[in-house]
């Protein structure tokens, strides 16, 4: 009898210390709804997640209705669409896009940061390598758990 009392005192202790962690670690999530600007009809997706590596954060983004063959450099920035800001985690992070002969591009980033846990950031896709200064569209993040 002493032995099942041990033994369900144990199993109840494990349980509930796995439950206090997972309620401890919240999983970030930051997603955006990419929309074209100024005639653009780009409609698409990104989201900004903690990465696999310690300390990393992990960005993707995806789209649809794009001129087939181009390369659209991107970037997360912070700020938001209406009020623009820095690129977070740097330019060099973010390989450019390449739209395929269906009209769609998707990419990855990986940052060499945590992943924000508040602030504002937005997602912008740009014209071209030449023409950096013309967003295509653009999408604010929102925090999700």
């Amino acid at each position: 009898m002493q032995r099942r009392i041990v033994g369900t005192l144990a199993l109840l202790t494990l349980s509930s210390s796995s439950l206090v962690l997972a309620m401890a670690v919240r999983h970030i999530a930051w997603d955006a709804m990419i929309m074209g600007k100024d005639g653009s009809k780009i409609r698409g997706i990104a989201e900004m997640v903690a990465g696999k590596g310690a300390g990393t954060t992990a960005v993707t983004v995806s789209y649809k209705s794009d001129t087939p063959g181009v390369t659209r450099p991107w970037h997360v920035h912070v700020g938001s669409c209406a009020k623009a800001g820095p690129i977070l985690g740097g330019a060099a992070a973010y390989p450019p896009l390449k739209v395929s002969a269906a009209g769609t591009a998707e990419g990855k980033a990986t940052l060499r940061l945590a992943v924000p846990d508040s602030g504002e950031f937005y997602v912008s896709i740009h014209d071209s390598p030449t023409n950096m200064s013309k967003v295509v569209a653009c999408g604010d993040m929102l925090l999700g758990d």
